[in-house]
């Protein structure tokens, strides 16, 4: 509360009932703010052991319901931390709050009074909040002579208020008894989930509580959730028996134990988020959770024949990615179903670590939209790149064995030792093992018996045309595994497979993606056959879901395998450009060849890493250099 709303409550702790005339006079503001200031006020003291009471005739009146917790409000500093917005996105957010908890109209001169900015400002701020409201399927209905409000269904509202405001901290939730009610309602939880052999991930548990918090207020204050017959039947349909049966039981208790009545509506409301946050391993009195429709597995099965057709990399048989998606699907179509999409705390280090799997995730689930009819959103696409990253580590691949050369100074046990731990260390990765001395590597014929890597655990100061690395005697952990990488990748020749100098511009102008992809597109027909409908099935990919994945970068593609050879269209931008969801300004169309690849994935490997690590992309933007490109590719192998 601001100072004005101070001198109110002050003015009306007397116990008196006053006028709006005389609060007005007293708080020097005009008597129609003071009316709508006083309703603000009466909207937070119901959470904190007070209400303001209205009586014809006489004015207003502060009752005191609960004196401690009355008394704790004022003492704690609540009542002024709640202050009147003096920025626009603070505005922004004050206004959502208040039109979502208030049914009643309020005219824009009441309002622009109230937060003390002009009409143009709040009709700029307005702007912002309706974006957001759309977000969420609702809108600002606007009536003459009585002002605006929010119109819209009960559902969609709840989920405005506990994305947009409880979990930004949008509502400030500092009180201890709220803290406290917060922790009981995450208690019965815990309860009936064990109760039901039900499992659900941390993040999932803390978005659960919120939405159960803002509808326990909501139903306090009147705001009931309303379904139509057709609605509930298709609850019942989508929602696992174990899953209702769980739903009743947490309502009996938040009745027990806070007071709390749930109508049929309500619990349905409650079993959807709990069915969309349940995992998919849970199992309960009637046996698993999850039941995998027909339906479902079809989607799947597309996902995996739009990831072969769009990257030539063959998951189709792969039959335990495909139970793991079957089953993450049933509570996933769920949450798409009813707008909930769960947010993913690890969403940032998931494209960092899983750069790879991250890029094919997001081509799988774009092959959903036309199943949901909307897009998936990022937060979800970063719980499928986890399934993929484990199939792509599990999948048996065709190692290319490397034969090396070890040099070693020590003597001749020692060396053996030294040859053994490698034998037993890279084994897989490794055909012929040779032993040689310093002075014999002159001598030593690289050639018929075409060696990859020396290994040394002496310095070399001589030129033997592959690569030398320089080793401890004892091998460390750290050094398995980065051996292990570079045995298993491959040399940095596959690279130019792909990058050709020709197909790398830094001078393509264009103002939107349209444009972009246009040129990109005809720079790639100058060098390489592409049919006629190339730019065509680049722009029916871009409608499916983004290919702009944050940290400046978008990777468009055809829908489909479309050309002879494979080839990456490479552009570095003048400026970014908006490309639908993120700011763009380092592209790499990227389409590939019709005939099979033993190199593709490494190759995605290589070319993922690099996109998602935001300084290797800024070193190009700034340096935007073909051999600049191919220098950080390789550092990314390297790593």
């Amino acid at each position: 509360m601001d100072d004005k709303m101070e001198k109110i409550l002050i003015s009306l702790e007397s116990g008196d009932f006053k006028t709006a005339k005389m609060i007005a006079v007293e708080t020097g503001i005009s008597e129609k703010t003071a009316r709508t200031r006083i309703k603000e006020l009466d909207y937070y003291l119901k959470s904190n052991g007070a209400r303001i009471i209205s009586k014809r005739h006489y004015g207003y009146r502060l009752e005191i319901q609960d004196t401690d917790e009355y008394h704790e409000f004022r003492i704690s500093g609540n009542a002024r931390e709640n202050t009147i917005p003096n920025n626009s996105n603070e505005r922004v957010f004050y206004i959502l709050a208040y039109l979502l908890n208030h049914p009643d109209y309020i005219k824009l001169d009441d309002l622009s009074e109230f937060l003390c900015i002009s009409r143009n400002t709040l009709t700029a701020d307005l702007a912002k909040v309706e974006y957001i409201l759309n977000m969420y399927h609702l809108n600002i209905t606007r009536k003459p002579n009585h002002g605006i409000c929010v119109s819209g269904e009960e559902f969609y509202k709840r989920s405005c208020i506990a994305n947009s405001l409880i979990k930004r901290d949008r509502l400030g939730i500092k009180n201890k008894k709220q803290t406290d009610v917060m922790k009981m309602i995450g208690n019965i939880i815990i309860e009936v989930l064990q109760k039901n052999k039900m499992k659900i991930s941390e993040s999932s548990f803390e978005n659960l509580i919120i939405h159960v918090y803002v509808a326990n207020g909501r139903i306090h204050k009147g705001y009931k959730m309303v379904l139509n017959e057709e609605s509930r039947s298709d609850i019942r349909t989508n929602i696992s028996e174990n899953t209702l049966v769980a739903a009743k039981e947490f309502a009996q208790q938040m009745d027990q134990k806070l007071s709390i009545i749930y109508s049929e509506e309500e619990i349905l409301y409650f079993a959807i988020h709990m069915g969309g946050k349940i995992s998919s391993d849970s199992s309960g009195k009637y046996g698993s959770n999850i039941i995998i429709s027909s339906q479902i597995d079809e989607m799947v099965l597309h996902m995996l024949e739009v990831v072969y057709e769009s990257h030539k990399l063959d998951f189709r048989y792969n039959l335990e990615l495909r139970m793991a998606l079957n089953q993450h699907m049933v509570p996933f179509t769920i949450r798409m179903q009813y707008d909930i999409p769960l947010k993913n705390p690890m969403l940032e280090q998931m494209k960092r670590e899983y750069a790879f799997a991250f890029t094919i995730a997001s081509t799988a689930c774009a092959s959903l939209k036309k199943y949901y009819r909307k897009e998936v959103v990022e937060d979800e696409i970063g719980y499928f790149a986890v399934l993929f990253a484990l199939a792509i580590e599990k999948r048996d691949r065709i190692i290319n064995k490397k034969n090396i050369v070890v040099v070693c100074m020590s003597g001749r046990g020692t060396s053996q030792l030294f040859m053994y731990k490698y034998k037993q260390a890279f084994g897989k990765y490794i055909d012929k093992m040779y032993e040689c001395s310093v002075f014999e590597l002159e001598k030593f014929d690289f050639s018929s018996k075409r060696i990859d890597y020396v290994f040394t655990t002496v310095p070399l100061d001589i030129s033997l045309g592959v690569p030398i690395f320089e080793i401890s005697l004892f091998l460390e952990d750290r050094e398995i595994l980065n051996y292990s990488r570079l045995f298993a990748m491959g040399k940095d020749e596959i690279l130019l497979k792909y990058y050709d100098k020709r197909l790398f511009t830094n001078s393509l102008d264009g103002n939107d993606k349209e444009i972009v992809l246009q040129k990109m597109c005809e720079l790639a027909g100058k060098y390489y056959s592409i049919p006629d409908d190339f730019y065509e099935s680049v722009c029916k990919r871009e409608e499916l879901g983004q290919t702009d994945l944050g940290n400046l970068i978008a990777i468009p593609h055809p829908c489909k395998v479309m050309t002879k050879d494979s080839f990456v269209v490479a552009a570095v931008l003048g400026k970014p450009v908006w490309w639908g969801h993120n700011d763009v300004q380092v592209v790499f169309l990227v389409s590939l060849s019709e005939e099979e690849d033993a190199d593709i994935e490494y190759f995605y490997q290589m070319t993922t890493n690099f996109l998602f690590d935001a300084e290797a992309v800024n070193t190009l933007i700034q340096n935007p250099e073909f051999d600049v490109l191919l220098r950080l590719l390789d550092e990314m192998r390297r790593k």
